[in-house]
């Protein structure tokens, strides 16, 4: 839903040909997208079978005919809907770091604090350059909204790998993953086995 609504949103802003728009999410929108060409097409031919974006042919000089989209009156009802959903919706946030941290007890911890060390570098890069990327652009618009969001969430990853690696810097990775869920679920069972019933009245 997400990226139908950022095809439909940058097609109401503007008419485009597919290359265009996907250069557009390519190349200036990648800090807030995974969007890629293949899916972004499939989108635009969805859209057209549903009527929310009509396709014309455009052919200038000797170069190949190319297709320009333009949203309908229907697909401007769509990304209205889209658009309030997504601005009222809590997003869950899935980490692909996190499925690293699952095996961490796989490493030494020297070893584990190494590879995080060289992260959190990674991470200090991608904020200078968010930082002067924020610097470009003037306060309350879109762009300096979501970067500023971007750059918000990275200095909190930032901290938080800071706190992991003086963690791991104290004490070893003590369980496997399973093994962490074995005992939250033996906690989990005593608690309730040990909960008195509520007298009755």
């Amino acid at each position: 839903m997400d990226h139908e609504l950022l095809a439909l949103g940058l097609l109401k802003l503007q008419k485009m040909h597919g290359y265009q728009l996907s250069d557009v999410v390519d190349k200036r929108l990648s800090h807030l997208t995974d969007l890629k060409k293949a899916t972004l097409y499939n989108i635009l031919a969805r859209a057209e079978a549903q009527g929310f974006v009509t396709k014309t042919v455009s052919r200038a000089g000797n170069r190949p005919e190319r297709f320009i989209f333009q949203l309908t009156p229907h697909g401007q009802a769509r990304f209205q809907e889209l658009l309030r959903a997504n601005l009222q919706r809590a997003h869950a946030a899935y980490f692909a770091d996190d499925i690293g941290l699952l095996f961490l007890s796989e490493l030494p911890a020297a070893q584990a604090r190494a590879l995080l060390a060289e992260k959190r570098a990674s991470v200090a890069r991608t904020i200078a350059e968010l930082e002067r990327a924020v610097a470009r652009h003037e306060p309350n618009t879109p762009a300096y909204y979501t970067l500023r969001h971007h750059l918000l969430h990275l200095r909190t990853e930032r901290a938080w790998l800071a706190e992991l690696m003086r963690s791991l810097k104290q004490r070893s990775v003590r369980q496997d993953i399973l093994a962490c869920l074995d005992a939250a679920d033996a906690n989990a069972a005593a608690s309730q086995k040990n909960r008195k019933p509520s007298p009755k009245t």
